[in-house]
């Protein structure tokens, strides 16, 4: 498949048993005709901040087999959709590729395709480019070569450098799409890397982290400000939470990131969600906010690393589903927004021209779709039907079009719900003012009237309204006046930009900076004793000096709770919940009482007591496909002996079940479990006596570790 730029090479998805049927297009019933509108509730609370829009946060992939992609009309459509980074060579092909000679071993490499013709297209489009260095044929030299050349020779600055593209795909896992030539020979001799000989035959994860390491060296040399990222597979999705006895006794994440340990420097996933069709793949997304938080948990457990600190990149999403008409659009406006919500750096369409698919195309609620992964029409052939003009966009072009109506690199999103799932929202506030809400109707035959409700916001004129209509090919503008509804129609995109209050020459002072947590703890004394402090970088003062900052506390549902304020760019916590999370952003008021926008938010867990009479120690021991093992050992630090012991403890994740386990007797309860002591092994030594239990597992794809963990009722420490 590599050879044939017009079916992806990378066309294998999140699931072992679709690998190669997940390009499979599936039409979407025609829709019911459109009843009268329903009301429908959004509530905006303009203080409950989710960060800003990182630079080059709405990118798109490009490939080097792609003779378009360096059209002349392509900068202007990149600039035009707000694509602001583009990600080269291309999937798989990033692999084979050698950029010095632009030549990739086994491969197709269209004209004008080399690096200096795509840096030409990046640069004209005012797009930051991601690099894909070879790892599967290539050498930490190679990949450090190109280092130099881009960010020494040419000065162009490259942040971000991945090390290779999907190398889970090299026959670990047993699905073989990967090129890798660090794998096993065919003997079946050991691999030795660098110095170190491998502890597994084959090449696996150890294998690829020790690599990265040496990479990461080669190119750190060439420019200390690029960041070397480190491949991880997507919690929830193939090969995440399998394991290979002999190459890969651990599951990948897990051990790449314990290898990299604080010299983790950024990661990638990529995330094609399935669905067996649009309304499935539509809901999708209500997934992202747990692959982020799993792979926070992941780089914070494994790693030992804040998180924060460490840049998330989806460097290749699409569904694949309906790929070139209205749900797509509208997946693509939601996914992109859902992903920058949950912290994540950057998000990479696969991608710019593709080609029609290999399935027969199909027709779309009356819209002809191609199976076509591009957001541009290549003008291909398929099965006798012709797509329209190359440079043609498809609709996903137009669904992140409208997200530049919505906001740009430096906005602040805030926090936004609706009182039904089928409208999805998301809120952008401006520096200057206006409060813009992007609404995806995701109904196929019913249209909504919004009714409109803001916290922390006050609209002060006449909104300005995009819509991008189903089977639209272009995106439409109107002034309304008012700002508390709108109508929506059926499976259309709409932005509604909001004048904001603060006229009069008054300038609001800037956001406080990024809050970070300090003195996080708790005590033996009871449930509620964890206590913290944040502290956050002062605000920048508009027309009159910064007065208070106001700290929020986030609530799950969207809303926010007050809970201190003070003159200070400090305040301590208390009274603070066990193993539950907790999210705060700050507002600063100056001196006539005009607010900030909201910084971006802090989140953490508090932990259980270090002093605990008891400590537990989980660790997962293997994983598969839908399920896991793990092991549990209790230590009794307390002066004297335990007879007879319960362990409690609850799991984060609503998927995660007790299969069967020993060592004692297992009991669940929505998401409690309780392991009562065996006859032989209810007694725990008194100074360091220890028992272990353990057990396989369920899951749904995402088994993070449980936060806290009780002995006869005494919460434990964490070991």
């Amino acid at each position: 498949m590599r050879n044939d730029w017009r079916v992806r090479a990378k066309a294998v998805a999140l699931t072992a048993a679709t690998a190669l049927t997940a390009a499979a297009v599936l039409g979407g019933a025609a829709a019911p005709k459109a009843s009268a509108a329903t009301a429908v509730s959004v509530t905006v609370n303009g203080t409950a901040g989710l960060g800003t829009i990182p630079s080059g946060a709405v990118g798109l992939n490009t490939a080097v087999y792609d003779s378009n992609m360096n059209d002349t009309p392509i900068p202007g459509l990149l600039k035009a959709a707000g694509i602001n980074a583009l990600r080269y060579p291309g999937g798989s092909y990033s692999d084979i590729y050698n950029w010095q000679t632009n030549v990739a071993q086994g491969g197709y490499d269209a004209p004008n395709t080399s690096f200096a013709n795509f840096m030409g297209t990046a640069q004209a489009a005012a797009a930051s480019p991601i690099i894909t260095v070879n790892y599967g044929t290539g050498t930490p030299a190679l990949a450090a070569s190109w280092v130099q050349n881009a960010n020494v020779t040419n000065k162009y600055g490259i942040s971000y450098w991945e090390v290779g593209n999907e190398v889970y795909g090299n026959g670990t896992y047993g699905a073989n799409w990967e090129t890798d030539a660090h794998c096993q020979t065919s003997s079946g001799t050991p691999v030795t890397v660098g110095s170190e000989p491998s502890q597994t035959y084959g090449c696996g994860p150890a294998v690829y982290a020790n690599n990265v390491l040496s990479y990461m060296s080669a190119m750190k040399a060439a420019s200390a400000n690029a960041h070397v990222c480190a491949v991880l597979t997507t919690p929830g999705g193939w090969p995440d939470n399998v394991t290979n006895p002999q190459t890969s006794p651990l599951p990948w994440n897990q051990t790449v990131l314990t290898a990299l340990g604080s010299k983790t420097d950024c990661v990638i996933v990529h995330y094609y969600p399935g669905g067996s069709g649009a309304a499935g793949m539509l809901t999708d997304t209500s997934d992202i906010s747990g692959i982020t938080s799993t792979l926070h948990s992941e780089i914070s457990q494994y790693a030992k690393v804040d998180p924060a600190t460490v840049p998330i990149l989806v460097t290749e999403t699409n569904s694949n589903v309906d790929m070139d008409t209205q749900p797509n659009a509208l997946f693509a406006a939601d996914m992109y927004m859902t992903w920058l919500e949950n912290g994540v750096a950057n998000v990479d369409w696969w991608d710019e021209h593709n080609g029609p698919g290999t399935n027969p195309p199909s027709v779309v609620d009356g819209a002809q779709d191609y199976g076509d992964y591009g957001i541009f029409s290549s003008g291909g052939n398929n099965s006798g039907v012709t797509e329209p003009a190359v440079e043609t966009p498809f609709g996903p072009y137009y669904g992140i079009e409208m997200l530049s109506k919505l906001g740009g690199p430096g906005d602040t999103m805030v926090n936004s719900t609706s009182s039904n799932a089928l409208v999805r929202v998301h809120a952008v506030r401006r520096a200057g003012g206006n409060l813009d809400l992007l609404i995806d109707n995701e109904d196929p035959g019913n249209p909504y009237t919004v009714n409109l409700a803001y916290n922390g916001f006050t609209p002060a004129g006449s909104p300005t309204v995009f819509t991008f209509a189903n089977n639209g090919n272009s995106i439409t503008s109107a002034t309304q006046s008012s700002a508390s509804s709108v109508t929506v129609a059926p499976y259309t995109l709409t932005v509604v930009q909001v004048p904001g209050s603060g006229g009069g020459g008054v300038t609001a002072p800037g956001a406080p900076g990024q809050p970070t947590v300090s003195g996080l703890s708790s005590s033996t004394s009871g449930n509620s004793s964890g206590i913290a402090t944040l502290t956050w970088p002062a605000a920048t003062p508009g027309t009159y000096p910064v007065a208070d900052y106001q700290v929020y506390q986030q609530s799950s549902g969207g809303g926010s709770t007050l809970v201190g304020t003070t003159s200070a760019t400090t305040l301590n916590l208390s009274g603070l919940t066990i193993g539950a999370g907790y999210t705060y952003d700050v507002v600063a008021v100056d001196s006539h009482g005009n607010p900030s926008l909201p910084s971006p938010p802090v989140t953490f867990t508090v932990p259980p007591p270090a002093d605990a009479s008891c400590a537990v120690h989980y660790a997962i021991s293997s994983s598969w496909s839908g399920g896991f093992g793990a092991g549990i050992t209790v230590t009794n630090r307390a002066a004297t002996a335990v007879n007879g012991w319960t362990l409690t403890y609850s799991w984060p994740d609503s998927g995660e079940a007790v299969q069967s386990g020993w060592n004692g007797t297992w009991s669940q309860s929505g998401s409690a479990v309780t392991v009562a002591s065996a006859a032989w092994n209810g007694t725990i030594a008194a100074a360091g006596g220890s028992v272990s239990v353990g057990f396989n597992g369920t899951d749904t794809g995402q088994d993070p570790a449980p936060t806290v963990f009780s002995l006869n009722g005494t919460v434990c420490a964490n070991n």
